[in-house]
């Protein structure tokens, strides 16, 4: 990846100005999936801060954090990447470094790959190939991972790092904007499990929430609806489904919160996939995505087939359901026997 390439990226409040996220929301178009369909003022408007009360009663609570994991380095580079995260701790998304103990919990992984200790870590971890990595001075990556060369420009890190999170393993690109009509066809997807997938689609608008409801009841799938966040949580937690189409933009409780609490309450064999689908397509809007643990990313306008393709994807990969059996009838009691008459002997 080229960092001055990366100087046109919109990236979080506070970062230089070239990363300026104001500059990226003016360009933003109206949440809509093929039509003009502008969210209502509650969906799009941006709360006012609430005046600041005195600093001895009120703890501002933590801006979110984008974890990153880091093996090797120079003595100075190390000292630069200290400072940069301490100056982002006043910044949205801040930085916050993991140690060796939480490196699996990291959002991205940076590896130096002149430092022979740190590469015989990478090679002992195989759990690096489904992550963001950035290989400082690498001359080859696997899919999905970030080629950086020295000097590394500290200053723009976090674009890098969003670059990194964008194109890191099972991130899904979004396709071009479809022409109008796009979301018409399609016959049943032969790749889906014989039993109809049960989807849920999140999104405040009835307009989005018909037309994805035409498109993917004509692909096969049985389609379940919520016009917030609430009423998903309460509709995940009577019903498994196969996955979940998630606006962002929603009054009261956004779409980044709502798949954080999805994955938080489902876990393990009741996990289900989250798919993002929302028009703000910025670098740090994916990092917030990412963060809050989203299995891909696509922006409004969709394509019909992309959207199809990466839903049969992640239905298909999604983990079974764990059924409790019902309690098995008890047998019924058996006659008493029967002895037939002997003869003394």
């Amino acid at each position: 990846m080229n960092e001055q390439e990366s100087n046109a990226a919109g990236s979080p409040r506070g970062w230089p100005q070239a990363m300026s996220p104001a500059s990226d929301r003016a360009a933003q178009p109206d949440d809509r999936l093929l039509r003009p369909s502008i969210f209502g003022p509650n969906a799009t408007a941006t709360a006012s801060a609430p005046a600041a009360a005195p600093a001895a009663t009120v703890t501002a609570p933590a801006a979110p954090a984008l974890k990153l994991f880091v093996k090797g380095l120079k003595p100075m580079e190390r000292q630069l990447l200290e400072g940069l995260v301490k100056v982002s701790q006043r910044r949205t998304p801040r930085l916050e470094l993991m140690d060796d103990a939480r490196a699996r919990a990291a959002d991205v992984v940076v590896i130096d790959t002149r430092d022979a200790h740190a590469m015989h870590w990478a090679r002992r971890h195989p759990w690096l190939a489904r992550r963001a990595v950035i290989w400082i001075d690498g001359t080859e990556a696997s899919p999905g991972h970030t080629l950086l060369r020295r000097p590394v420009q500290w200053p723009i890190l976090p674009m890098v790092l969003a670059r990194a999170l964008e194109s890191g393993p099972g991130t899904v690109a979004a396709a071009p904007p479809s022409a109008p009509g796009a979301l018409t066809s399609q016959a049943p997807d032969a790749s889906l499990p014989a039993h109809a997938p049960q989807v849920l689609v999140v999104d405040d608008s009835l307009a989005v929430r018909a037309q994805l409801r035409s498109l993917l009841e004509r692909r096969g799938y049985t389609v379940t609806d919520a016009d917030c966040v609430e009423v998903a949580l309460d509709t995940l937690a009577q019903r498994s489904f196969d996955c979940v189409l998630m606006d962002v933009l929603m009054p009261d409780t956004d779409g980044y919160e709502g798949c954080h609490e999805i994955k938080a309450r489902l876990r393990g064999a009741q996990a289900v996939p989250v798919i993002m689908l929302t028009s703000k397509s910025s670098p740090f809007d994916r990092i917030r995505g990412k963060m809050a643990g989203c299995d891909a990313y696509l922006t409004k306008p969709v394509d019909a087939q992309h959207l199809a393709e990466v839903l049969a994807q992640h239905v298909r990969a999604a983990p079974q359901r764990r059924v409790v059996p019902a309690p098995a009838a008890a047998p019924p009691e058996a006659p008493p026997p029967v002895f037939a008459a002997t003869r003394p002997i």
